[in-house]
């Protein structure tokens, strides 16, 4: 099995957002929607968030997944998907860390790719600190240059920064 395979040898996946087979109904009639501006990165969280539930993790404790787009917008939200999880009462599903936003915190590496704005930085940090963050450019999408001087400028601490620019890459693949 993949995430077994991965696992034992303590390296992380790198799941990348795609154009999948089939639109949603929502996105019909609206083809700017359905790449990287922004199917790609529901698409991508969706499937995270599908591993939570179907308990890889849980299966797995120490598998390591990296994503992109300084998370795919799951930083963001962490709250309401422990809240929401609550109040679904579960749907027969007990996970062993109680709450997705275990999952995200534990199991999950976030890069910067795409995303040289400060508040979502900043969220992200908060969110899921800055062990789990990791500086990435999105080429051909983004700049490298305009990747470097945003991470180069960002009030972040100098330990953080160097956390994000090479020192989480030099720890979580053995560089």
């Amino acid at each position: 099995m993949l995430w077994e395979y991965a696992s034992g040898l303590d390296v992380p996946l790198y799941l990348h957002p795609a154009t999948g087979v089939d639109a949603p109904h929502v996105l019909s009639g609206h083809p700017e929607l359905t790449g990287p501006l922004w199917r790609w990165g529901n698409d991508t969280a969706s499937h995270v968030l599908r591993l939570v539930f179907s308990k890889v993790f849980d299966d797995f404790p120490e598998s390591k997944l990296m994503v992109g787009h300084m998370g795919e917008g799951l930083p963001y939200v962490l709250w309401r998907l422990d809240s929401r999880w609550a109040w679904h009462n579960h749907h027969g599903i007990e996970l062993a860390r109680n709450k997705p936003s275990d999952y995200i915190r534990h199991n999950l590496y976030i890069t910067t790719s795409g995303v040289c704005d400060v508040p979502p930085l900043l969220c992200a940090l908060l969110a899921v600190g800055s062990d789990h963050i990791l500086f990435a450019a999105d080429y051909p999408f983004e700049d490298l240059r305009t990747a470097t001087a945003f991470l180069r400028s960002a009030p972040i601490s100098e330990g953080d920064r160097a956390k994000i620019a090479h020192g989480n890459a030099e720890r979580l693949l053995r560089l």
